[in-house]
């Protein structure tokens, strides 16, 4: 009889295949869905009994919230198939139980697995092949794993040099954005000076984005999916909007389900409705389709849109939570290597600030492994200071 480590060993390295190479092993294997129904599985035979501590109560009532809206869509959806399409935000939620469950096989399997992963990812990011068997974004998930054995003060250094070479060798412009992030996160002597930091410019970026709607708005004026008169009126609109053509597409996508959208976007727009009217389009075979699909380039802004306010209420404190467990206890997480899941799961939320992350199988079942990575290790921290229990326990 095949024992449950080498279950957990195998569903753990399909969970690694997929961060790797998403576009082929999720575009052509459907590891996503079948990370979310192994995840389905783990909670049922775990009698659907969870923990109790705040993300976890968060993510289910996500997921119920999810599946009301997934009854609800059935009666307002224009098609079922793009209905169907939608339905991957909910249902690769499930992978969540799957990094839940297993985080007490991971470090054995990372024992197992170091060196060849050391090999593969750091020979790959310095000789690049194809983003095929090396992906631009979600591969930065991995690299904290590759400097398991690293001294904690060549980390930080480390960590932020292989996304820096990430971005030039694969042209990946959000490996930036994730070293800078590590960059903040490293030099922040706490998490009140963070907070501040990330504050700043959260209100700082939302008065630009206000300063700027009239100019998006032009948009509307001449728009055509086949031609690209639209977008060429906002981009010469404004000096700021000429910098950039995409993060220029970003900002018109973002305001047509923040903004124009509003009020209806404060329950959300649910499954197989039209969110978008404005698009950038790559195959004109799939312009129909484009409005119900394509995401915001921002994946906490598209999952505002289709399933409302609530989702914001709930994820909020979900990431006030790990932020806070990562600067009040550093030192507890970085004496057993756990601080290491940490980055990978900040990583994967910066990749999701600027790409279609949770909307998209590509990459959704990533974020919600490494978010249930990231809960299963504050909830055995918390269980052992309830207990007074040595450190090296593990509750299971």
């Amino acid at each position: 009889m095949v024992s449950k480590t080498t279950i957990a060993f195998l569903i753990l390295l399909a969970c690694t295949c997929y961060l790797v190479a998403p576009w082929i092993f999720e575009k052509k294997l459907l590891f996503n869905e079948l990370l979310a129904g192994t995840g389905f599985l783990l909670l049922a035979y775990h009698r659907f009994r969870i923990g109790k501590d705040l993300i976890s109560v968060c993510i289910i009532m996500i997921i119920v919230w999810g599946v009301f809206h997934m009854i609800t869509s059935l009666f307002l959806m224009d098609r079922l198939y793009y209905y169907l399409r939608n339905l991957v935000i909910i249902y690769s939620m499930m992978s969540f139980f799957v990094g839940y469950f297993l985080l007490k096989y991971l470090d054995v399997f990372l024992r197992k697995t170091g060196v060849f992963m050391k090999t593969y990812i750091v020979t790959l990011l310095i000789l690049p092949l194809n983003s095929f068997i090396f992906d631009r974004f979600s591969t930065a998930t991995i690299f904290p794993a590759v400097l398991k054995d690293v001294k904690n003060f060549l980390l930080p250094w480390l960590l932020i040099t292989m996304n820096i070479i990430h971005a030039f060798t694969y042209e990946s412009s959000t490996a930036i954005l994730v070293a800078g992030f590590f960059c903040l996160l490293f030099i922040s002597p706490g998490y009140k000076f963070f907070k501040q930091v990330v504050l700043l410019m959260f209100v700082s970026f939302i008065c630009l984005f206000i300063y700027l709607l009239p100019y998006l708005d032009l948009i509307k004026d001449h728009y055509s999916p086949y031609t690209e008169t639209g977008i060429y009126d906002v981009i010469n609109s404004h000096p700021l909007l000429s910098v950039d053509g995409n993060s220029t597409w970003r900002l018109v996508l973002w305001k047509q389900i923040i903004v124009d959208n509003f009020p209806r976007n404060l329950f959300g727009y649910g499954f197989g409705t039209p969110m978008i009217s404005y698009y950038p389009v790559e195959d004109f075979s799939k312009v129909e389709s484009l409005p119900y699909i394509l995401g915001a380039h921002n994946s906490f802004v598209y999952l505002f849109g289709r399933l409302g306010i609530v989702y914001l209420l709930l994820i909020v404190p979900v990431y006030i939570n790990i932020l806070k467990e990562y600067f009040y206890h550093k030192q507890y997480y970085l004496r057993n290597n756990q601080s290491l899941i940490f980055l990978s799961f900040f990583a994967i939320t910066v990749i999701s600030l600027f790409n279609p992350t949770l909307e998209s199988p590509i990459y959704s079942g990533g974020y919600w492994l490494l978010l249930g990575f990231t809960a299963r290790c504050i909830h055995n921290r918390i269980y052992l200071t309830a207990h007074r229990t040595n450190e090296s326990f593990v509750y299971t």
